[in-house]
């Protein structure tokens, strides 16, 4: 009596994520109630969509209180030098630590003032 061979089945390939694409990106932004950027790429849409916490017109407009010495030099304050200069943060985690130090004093929430200075959250921040 012939012995059956044991057949063995491949198991489907587990399937891949797929990489986001741009007007996937879009309308998750505007879901989450950003603004999309102009001519944006993938990735700085993703940036946006990883760090900003609510509506784009919701970011601080800030200037240093005081110095913030040494102790603080691995802190995102740290991107803050000028005391005289304001600074606009987009809402993010980032700028809730910076407001959160209080040595920063909030001029006005919304958009950038004309004269403020524009402080994007880095590329990978929090990771």
């Amino acid at each position: 009596m012939p012995t059956k061979k044991k057949t063995t089945s491949k198991k489907p390939a587990a399937k891949k994520a797929k990489a986001s694409s741009k007007t996937s990106l879009v309308k998750k932004l505007k879901d989450a109630g950003l603004t999309v950027p102009e001519g944006a790429d993938v990735s700085e849409m993703e940036h946006r969509l990883k760090h900003y916490t609510d509506l784009d017109s919701a970011g601080y407009n800030v200037r240093l209180y005081r110095g913030w010495g040494s102790q603080f030099a691995d802190h995102p304050i740290s991107k803050l030098e000028d005391r005289k200069a304001i600074y606009w943060l987009p809402p993010s985690a980032m700028a809730e630590e910076i407001v959160q130090t209080k040595l920063v004093v909030v001029v006005k929430r919304g958009l950038p003032l004309h004269n403020a200075t524009v402080i994007d959250v880095p590329v990978g921040y929090g990771e």
